[in-house]
């Protein structure tokens, strides 16, 4: 977890930066408010090595006119964060997002995020859309722990002296990293996003030859699967999972009624739709792969399909995208396959068997991250790395059921339970001793970690895939 602070005209030209990843400056205000001290205050924190942010304070009127405003005036440099402050409450949702926008419209490769507080995102949000990330405000909870589901980026946990901050990346170079657009590691991007991103990538045309008995069902999808000539939609289905290394996720089969009676036995099955979840159409007659959702309707895209509006007595020839009714008895269900990184995707079901929490719809391209619209409730379970680290190297060496961190080993001893990795008898001691190891082992396995980083012993990525999965937070 990362330090830095926010400032305004309030503080010195010359904040005290020392030991700070990062620096957010206040810019601009409306259209006709500048910090005067704003360009000091960056070079300060330029020189001091920190990461420079600007924000912009949103007040009612015109919104492209004080985006515009706002990168005229914020000096900013490449790999500089821009961020809109949404606390004034004469600006709707509908205005805040239109600002974003315009603000990610004239400065495409910026990092764009929204800042408010933990009531105006709970209670005045309707839509959770942030652009790249959210900047939470929250001062009843502990640094690291805005008590919201939502993914976030950064934390202002207190306004004692000076704007507190915490930031979610594991280190400064990470954080510039992803300031300058360069991914940190193939884990920031979502399994169900990389599908998402590979399917909606297929041009939609046909891809069957033709010949005096029709289509003849011969495709490169065919081809691909190693069963070429026959009914592909399901081929197709699978097919896009192999693509990005995610046939291990779902079961290699040309029939829908054998992919649903697959997902029925595995709790994989879901009268909800999920992007990515494999649509049953007619008991068995066709699947398509769905892609977004409503209220209303369900988004798909498969192969062996026909064109929308197309009338060839059902006979598919290509890869098309439809819309569906859900309530459409045509529609029987989901098979909803589980991702190796833990991360449920964008998901109507309020009972996600992967444990997703459900979202009113989404659309690509949408956030990599869950745009889930969090509520209040009791706050999430925090288990510290640390802490986590020194417990699995001590409890092994040491007398049988030692307990050097009791508290956040057994919530992790629960997930691994869940999980399937860990024995009853051993879950909830509170000792991170060798079975545990082993048991966490398995599950750096089954995200495909090797070697060293498969020792049993947790890291950073491996522990924060399970507290998304399992419903609980990593600090460092």
């Amino acid at each position: 977890m990362l330090t830095g602070i926010d400032v305004s005209s309030y503080q010195s030209s010359t904040p005290d930066v020392g030991g700070l990843s990062f620096v957010f400056v206040k810019a601009t205000e409306g259209v006709s408010y500048i910090n005067p001290k704003q360009s000091a205050q960056a070079a300060y924190a330029r020189a001091a090595g920190a990461i420079v942010g600007f924000y912009h304070f949103a007040r009612p009127g015109d919104v492209q006119a004080q985006a515009q405003f706002f990168v005229d005036q914020c000096n900013s440099v490449d790999g500089d964060i821009l961020a809109i402050d949404w606390e004034d409450p004469g600006v709707s949702c509908a205005d805040k997002d239109a600002l974003l926008k315009a603000v990610k419209k004239l400065r495409p490769t910026h990092k764009v995020i929204l800042y408010c507080n933990r009531t105006y995102w709970l209670d005045v949000d309707t839509t959770s859309y942030c652009e790249d990330g959210l900047w939470i405000a929250d001062y009843s909870h502990p640094a690291g722990q805005p008590a919201i589901e939502h993914p976030w980026l950064f934390h202002q946990y207190s306004q004692d002296g000076v704007d507190k901050d915490v930031a979610n990346f594991a280190s400064t170079a990470d954080l510039k990293r992803w300031a300058t657009g360069v991914p940190v590691n193939s884990s920031t991007v979502p399994r169900w996003r990389t599908l998402l991103d590979h399917v909606q990538s297929i041009p939609e045309r046909v891809y069957e030859s033709w010949s005096s008995n029709g289509w003849d069902n011969r495709t490169k999808f065919g081809v691909e699967f190693g069963e070429d000539g026959v009914a592909w939609c399901v081929i197709f289905n699978w097919d896009m999972y192999h693509d990005v290394g995610l046939d291990s996720a779902v079961p290699k089969t040309d029939n829908v009624n054998s992919f649903t009676s697959w997902a029925k036995a595995r709790g994989q099955w879901s009268l909800y739709p999920s992007v990515g979840s494999w649509v049953n159409f007619n008991d068995g007659a066709h699947t398509e792969i769905c892609v977004g959702f409503d209220d209303r309707f369900v988004y798909t895209k498969g192969g062996n399909s026909v064109q929308a509006g197309a009338r060839d007595a059902g006979q598919g020839n290509g890869v098309w995208s439809h819309r569906h009714e859900r309530r459409d008895t045509a529609v029987v269900g989901y098979f909803a396959p589980r991702y190796p990184d833990g991360i449920c995707p964008p998901t109507a079901d309020p009972r996600d068997p992967r444990g997703g929490a459900a979202v009113a719809s989404y659309s690509w391209p949408g956030p990599a991250s869950v745009p889930t619209k969090p509520k209040p409730g009791k706050p999430t379970s925090t288990v510290s790395l640390s802490k986590l680290i020194k417990a699995a190297k001590t409890d092994p060496k040491a007398k049988q059921g030692h307990q050097t961190y009791a508290a956040g080993v057994r919530i992790v001893e629960a997930a691994l339970r869940a999980e399937g990795l860990l024995a009853q008898k051993y879950a909830g001691d509170g000792s991170f001793g060798s079975v545990t190891v082993a048991a966490y082992a398995k599950w750096q396995r089954k995200l495909h970690f090797s070697g060293k980083a498969a020792d049993g012993i947790p890291g950073i990525e491996s522990l924060k895939a399970l507290g998304r999965k399992y419903g609980f937070k990593v600090v460092a």
